[in-house]
């Protein structure tokens, strides 16, 4: 096993670990949280974070860390994504 720390991991999972915790914040105190709460539970948090770490593995080499982890929140955080967009190429779980 690898043991080397791949920084561009690294920051695109802190990133996207740290923009999860405060959107869930942020959504926890809005009058609607108890209707949209399946979008920070615990479990969706969970679901978020693997779908993170398989994305980590994917991040194409023209993409900052910054950059994905931007494209990735955008999209997965339900309440963020814009109608109608699509899962970016890169982290599509095929």
């Amino acid at each position: 096993m690898n043991q080397e720390l791949n920084w561009k991991k690294f920051q695109f999972i802190t990133e996207v670990q740290t923009a999860l915790i405060t959107n869930a914040i942020n959504l926890s105190l809005n009058s609607d949280a108890k209707d949209k709460r399946h979008i920070f539970s615990a479990t969706g948090t969970l679901i978020n974070m693997d779908d993170a770490f398989y994305a980590a593995e994917k991040i194409p080499d023209n993409l900052t860390a910054h950059e994905a982890a931007c494209e990735f929140i955008g999209f997965c955080c339900e309440n963020l994504r814009e109608e109608g967009a699509k899962v970016p190429y890169w982290f599509m779980r095929i």
